[in-house]
């Protein structure tokens, strides 16, 4: 399940009406932009077997969500250990783990749907005092529009399940020109450093420092500030990469990264380093937040333009076999652009976000 609305925070503004049309007008564009990003998620909710809202929804090896009973029935006609996923027809083993926080979000999802069953119409019951009614309902609206969004932003993470990962950067890992900031979170391209010593850890080639957590199992997500650079990449390495000689940056050399080139044309583009062709990806905007996804058991590394949650690159079926540590490299200025820091922060819907209104506890 993959969440691409366009319904977002930073479009809430588009959900106000102008003042002329008063409160009136401001409860119906909440209340049209609330129903679509309703029917959205809807969409994305529905199992592709039953075309329902899932019940009882597993997850497959391959990563596709499917209701318990569809994928059973699917399967029962067939007597071998393998079976094929009814989406992307990869061979997988009858592993069927539950999903129970998706439940959460289906169910919220179908109570909001319950609760849209009679919608108000603008007009209707209006003695009174209508001002009132109209700044209650216009209120309630409000309040239910934000639901609506801790459900489409919080789904993305109950499917995952993923920690929030507390990455901070390792100083002795870093190329002498970059400048890490006291808090570990921020690199920058500055002036060489000749008085750092030249230890085992230290990448000497390349303008790249990594994360000082290594991870060796679980899932973990955590979300990097790119702003307006014009160059950078970002991703994860394994520990034992060479940090001396010439690399590449791609599995075959221990790298699983996300790179946006400068061509020095006053152009950029975006590529996934993979070990046939580096893949040219062509997002819809510029992001200028990055959300990076390790999934180490499955062997999955994903990229997401964290402000809408729309996905960017996925690797998949990474063999890893070692401790792998988040990659950064601000990348060097070049013509005088591309001075900006590479910054880790914290995501907007972190750990202690308010569960109940997916349906929690």
């Amino acid at each position: 399940v993959r969440y691409t609305s366009s319904y977002t925070p930073t479009k809430r503004q588009q959900c106000t009406a102008p003042t002329v049309g008063g409160a009136s007008a401001t409860w119906t564009l909440q209340r049209m932009a609330e129903a679509n990003a309703l029917e959205e998620l809807h969409t994305e909710l529905t199992c592709p077997v039953c075309l329902e809202l899932f019940h009882d929804p597993v997850i497959l090896e391959c990563g596709h969500h499917f209701c318990k009973v569809c994928i059973v029935q699917c399967w029962e006609a067939k007597a071998d250990d393998f079976s094929n996923c009814p989406k992307c027809r990869k061979s997988c083993t009858r592993k069927l783990r539950p999903n129970s926080l998706l439940c959460n979000v289906v169910e919220s999802v179908r109570r909001a749907r319950a609760t849209d069953a009679a919608p108000w119409t603008p007009g209707e019951d209006r003695e009174g005092a209508p001002e009132m009614q109209e700044e209650r309902r216009a209120g309630s609206s409000l309040s239910s529009e934000v639901s609506l969004l801790y459900i489409f932003f919080f789904a993305f993470i109950f499917v995952l399940s993923p920690v929030i990962a507390r990455v901070t950067l390792d100083p002795k890992t870093a190329y002498p020109c970059l400048w890490v900031s006291p808090c570990r979170t921020s690199v920058h391209v500055g002036k060489i450093q000749s008085n750092l010593p030249n230890n085992p850890e230290r990448f000497t080639r390349y303008n790249i420092v990594l994360g000082s957590e290594a991870f060796s199992s679980g899932r973990h997500y955590w979300e990097v500030e790119v702003g307006c650079k014009t160059a950078w990449g970002l991703g994860v390495v394994n520990g034992s990469v060479n940090r001396k000689e010439e690399i590449s940056l791609c599995p075959q050399d221990g790298f699983w990264t996300l790179v946006l080139r400068d061509k020095g044309n006053g152009t950029s583009e975006y590529e996934a380093c993979t070990d046939t062709d580096d893949s040219l990806i062509h997002p819809p905007k510029p992001p200028r937040r990055v959300g990076v996804y390790l999934d180490y058991g499955r062997g999955e590394v994903a990229f997401y333009d964290a402000e809408d949650m729309s996905h960017l690159f996925t690797f998949s079926d990474a063999k890893f076999s070692e401790p792998v540590f988040p990659y950064f490299n601000p990348w060097p200025i070049i013509n005088g652009r591309n001075q900006e820091p590479l910054t880790i922060v914290t995501p907007l819907y972190g750990t202690n976000a308010p569960f109940h209104l997916v349906g929690g506890n």
